[in-house]
């Protein structure tokens, strides 16, 4: 028998080896969190202030607290007073938020991933009679009316990534202060959900 002949007859009797493949997932990234700052609000008509109340800060004020309440996850709210210490930084003015290149400094001020920013298209305040004057702070009965726009900017896109229109009134007996800080609190937390899920569409 040649060497050639062994040699294949001992290669066939080698039984073949069964191998089973398993598959070890991998563990999965953490979802990174996004770091968020909300900006002062834009009134397109001046609103003024309401016994020292300035609704564009107010509005700002709540959305951030509002925010900062949700559960804990992928969403890091940037604290009010490091926003408006950057603000007076850059010497900013309410028109900026119409301005992708401002918007985008900011962002990067206080390193923030993305921006929330609004505008107070109404905020409307009657005396119970349903005339549009001043309503004295006597605990008179008043309406109030708001209509509100958030938007949520990207600053790696440098652009609105997101969109959202929210309105609120209320009838009560209390002074125009707290009336015009109940109304947008309302619109806002009706905003909430909406704005939470601009913020972590897609992320970033």
């Amino acid at each position: 028998m040649s060497v050639a002949r062994r040699l294949v007859r001992v290669i066939v009797a080698v039984p073949l080896l069964s191998v089973t493949l398993v598959a070890i997932p991998l563990p999965r990234a953490a979802a990174q969190v996004i770091k968020v700052g909300v900006v002062d609000f834009y009134a397109p008509t001046p609103l003024g202030a309401f016994s020292g109340v300035f609704p564009e800060r107010l509005a700002a004020d709540e959305l951030s607290a509002l925010l900062a309440r949700t559960p804990a996850g992928r969403v890091e709210v940037i604290p009010r007073p490091t926003m408006q210490q950057a603000e007076g930084a850059m010497r900013w003015q309410e028109p900026d938020v119409l301005h992708f290149d401002r918007l985008r400094a900011l962002a990067r001020a206080v390193a923030a991933d993305r921006l929330v920013v609004g505008w107070i298209p109404l905020l409307q305040v009657e005396s119970g009679g349903g005339g549009s004057v001043p309503v004295p702070d006597d605990g008179s009965v008043a309406t109030a009316l708001v209509n509100v726009v958030v938007q949520v900017f990207d600053e790696a896109q440098a652009r609105v990534v997101g969109e959202i229109r929210q309105s609120a009134d209320i009838t009560i007996g209390v002074s125009r202060p707290q009336l015009a800080t109940q109304v947008l609190h309302i619109a806002l937390e009706r905003a909430l959900p909406d704005v939470l899920r601009m913020l972590t569409a897609g992320g970033i």
